[in-house]
């Protein structure tokens, strides 16, 4: 159906996605963080359209629904703890949907490392459910209103994607996940730094106090 564009248009498209996703965490805001995610999972969204990668497309649109609740959620300060366990369990449900109907697949991308179907089973079966924590982490994570607490949580998130590309043998995947880490710990240091600023200025006031006497 989308066998006419362009290749560099539809990496184009994940290249926003990146960027996107670069972006929301140097927010300190749930809505902007969880809204900027969303429209970098759009993009993603997109790419696999065009790439004819339905299952994908699937977990995203599923992705999207979500964050929308969340973000609602949040702002009229309601519980969210609802809407996390159940969109756990529509992931991790979507997740093996997945996995079942992208197996051949899946043992292609790990047959790059060994031609051996055992060891390409296991990692096979290991990348998949490393992709279905890593999903129902970010649900999770998106679920709750800290934006700090969102970041901190995106590290192993990231961390679980970055393995699933490296055995993927996706560079792009890996180079995005690694530039994610470092954004997400930038971010933190970024909104860590007044609070370390002030606690040093408390205890300098202490020990000027405490020379005083």
């Amino acid at each position: 159906m989308f066998s006419n564009i362009p290749e560099f248009v539809i990496q184009a498209i994940g290249f926003v996605g990146i960027f996107f996703n670069l972006i929301a965490v140097q927010f300190n805001s749930h809505a902007k963080i969880v809204f900027l995610r969303t429209l970098g999972s759009v993009m993603f969204g997109i790419q696999y359209l065009f790439l004819g990668a339905i299952p994908g497309l699937i977990v995203e649109i599923i992705g999207w629904i979500r964050n929308v609740i969340f973000i609602y959620t949040v702002k009229k300060d309601k519980n969210t703890k609802f809407w996390i366990y159940f969109f756990s369990v529509v992931t991790a449900i979507a997740g093996v949907t997945t996995i079942i109907l992208s197996w051949n697949t899946s043992i292609a991308e790990v047959s790059k490392w060994t031609k051996n179907y055992v060891v390409c089973t296991i990692l096979a079966v290991t990348i998949s459910i490393i992709a279905i924590v890593a999903k129902v982490l970010s649900t999770v994570a998106y679920g709750i209103k800290d934006p700090n607490t969102i970041r901190k949580l995106n590290i192993p998130t990231c961390s679980m994607w970055l393995f699933y590309n490296f055995i993927a043998f996706s560079i792009a995947g890996v180079i995005n996940e690694a530039i994610s880490i470092i954004s997400n710990l930038v971010a933190q240091w970024r909104y860590r730094k007044p609070k370390q600023k002030t606690q040093e200025q408390n205890e300098q006031i202490i020990e000027t106090k405490n020379s005083a006497k």
